[in-house]
């Protein structure tokens, strides 16, 4: 008996000591969206974006791995918070999310007090938690899907195209959208024949920064001579091994496709180049239901 207790009463102390001294975090959120993590990891950078428009609010990212982990200090309120994300895949369509958050000039204080009392100090974690998981369950419900299906082959397609370097990612639509007209004006005065649906081909994606460097295209028939123009160039989009799934919602997202084939491929072991292409089947110009907006996104196969 004398054993048992001193055993539990040692088990008690470490605890304790864990507890307020080697513990990395005040206060601990998990849960589960069903995503991918690329797709959460980029919710949080849009989560801060948008956010920084408040006066109380204030952001910087200390370190990063893109897609798995973020470690950021915000200022919110009187609150200095420094607070660490992790993402893990448990699924292809599942993400397991863990966020610490820890105050550290009053980290001893509020490991003490946590546990008994509602304190300010939880009380704008599990805010912070909150207005971010409501955010991103309602963008996973109302903005967008995306639906793997599977391996592919693109065929092969010539088209027109202006090339974008180190473009934001969330910027991607809004640059197509600014050069169409100028690319459909100059199809159309040299009276090139085509097909309906421009395209996408990213040559550089840099998932630490999520910078792009892409091709705006437009399917063409080459022709032996073609016009020149100063922006405007050609190309010929080879056959090639792909992974493929569908995206509908608003083009300014369709990045998450990304995400789902670039997991996808991860969990996977499918060696794949991370050099997206894209293709549109509807004219946002038109408006409409979003949901209702069609992509095919693929990752090309080495």
């Amino acid at each position: 008996m004398k054993k048992t207790i001193s055993i539990a009463i040692i088990v008690f102390i470490g605890f304790i000591i864990w507890y307020l001294f080697i513990k990395p975090y005040d206060y601990t959120v998990r849960f589960k969206v069903k995503t991918s993590p690329g797709a959460v990891f980029k919710g949080v950078e849009e989560w801060n974006f948008f956010n920084q428009q408040i006066d109380s609010f204030s952001y910087k990212i200390n370190n990063k791995e893109a897609y798995m982990h973020l470690n950021e200090t915000i200022n919110i309120k009187e609150f200095t918070l420094d607070i660490n994300w992790d993402f893990k895949s448990i699924s292809d369509s599942t993400t397991f999310v863990t966020v610490g958050i820890t105050e550290k000039e009053k980290s001893f204080y509020n490991k003490i007090t946590v546990p008994f009392l509602n304190t300010p100090f939880e009380e704008i974690a599990v805010k912070i938690i909150k207005d971010y998981k409501i955010g991103l369950e309602s963008q996973l419900e109302q903005k967008f899907k995306v639906k793997y299906i599977g391996i592919d082959t693109l065929k092969e397609k010539s088209y027109a195209y202006i090339e974008l370097k180190n473009i934001e990612m969330f910027k991607k639509a809004e640059q197509m959208m600014k050069f169409n007209a100028k690319l459909m004006m100059f199809i159309n005065e040299h009276k090139i024949k085509g097909g309906n649906h421009p395209f996408l081909i990213v040559d550089n994606w840099n998932l630490n920064t999520n910078n792009i460097d892409f091709r705006f295209c437009f399917p063409i028939k080459m022709k032996d001579s073609m016009p020149f123009h100063q922006d405007i160039k050609f190309g010929v989009l080879q056959p090639k091994k792909v992974l493929k799934a569908v995206y509908n919602g608003n083009y300014i997202t369709s990045d998450r496709g990304w995400f789902a084939l670039h997991e996808y491929a991860k969990r996977h072991n499918i060696d794949v180049e991370n050099k997206p292409i894209e293709i549109f089947y509807d004219n946002p110009f038109y408006g409409g239901d979003e949901l209702k907006w069609k992509a095919e996104v693929f990752l090309p196969i080495k």
